[in-house]
């Protein structure tokens, strides 16, 4: 017992680390540019060495990819998780909506993200592709699950992920970039695309 308290208590110590030299380095890109701004900059700033700092980042990268990985895999883990339904579009959307308005991220940390990546396109571009393709992946699994007969040539699954994965981009694409509040942007995507909520007449899939 107390080798597993002590590995929780050393999990959590290295994800506040984590967190904290995340955002003193997105502090300086904010200020200085990612590309101007060195991990021996980030080091000196943390109170760390590099090598330190190598443990938790190995490439520069990893300071602002780290953070968006874990949000994702976060909610992957959940979909995978999520029981087959009739309706899969509806209970997985409604999935994502309760992940997203209960635990939402700081907007201001958003904002500072996305301020310490505007001079690297290269890290954007990145992102949104692991993310879209993990989420289609996860729901196309979630709605190929729910048919229960679905094979590998049948496109309805991944036709239905793209509804959801799309929705649920321009969710995020729109949070901290405009002044509507989260839960507005999500009722304008369930207003544009009435099939993430409006439940199946008779079940079916």
């Amino acid at each position: 017992m107390t080798i597993l308290v002590d590995e929780t208590g050393w999990d959590r110590r290295r994800s506040l680390l984590q967190a904290k030299y995340e955002q003193i380095a997105w502090d300086l890109f904010a200020k200085h540019g990612f590309r101007d701004v060195t991990v021996e900059e980030i080091a000196e700033a943390s109170g760390v060495s590099a090598r330190t700092l190598f443990r938790y980042f190995p490439i520069k990268e990893d300071f602002l990819l780290g953070f968006t990985r874990r949000g994702l895999q976060t909610l992957v883990n959940l979909i995978a998780e999520l029981e087959p339904s009739a309706d899969p579009v509806r209970s997985v959307w409604q999935l994502i909506r309760t992940h997203s308005l209960e635990g939402p991220q700081d907007v201001r940390l958003l904002r500072l993200w996305r301020r310490a990546a505007a001079d690297a396109p290269e890290i954007h571009a990145r992102v949104r592709g692991e993310r879209m393709e993990a989420l289609t992946e996860a729901v196309t699994d979630y709605c190929a699950k729910s048919k229960g007969d679905a094979s590998a040539e049948d496109p309805e699954p991944r036709v239905l992920a793209g509804v959801v994965v799309g929705a649920e981009m321009a969710v995020i694409e729109l949070w901290g970039r405009s002044g509507l509040e989260l839960l507005e942007i999500f009722e304008a995507a369930e207003a544009a695309v009435p099939s993430l909520m409006q439940k199946r007449r008779g079940g079916r899939f």
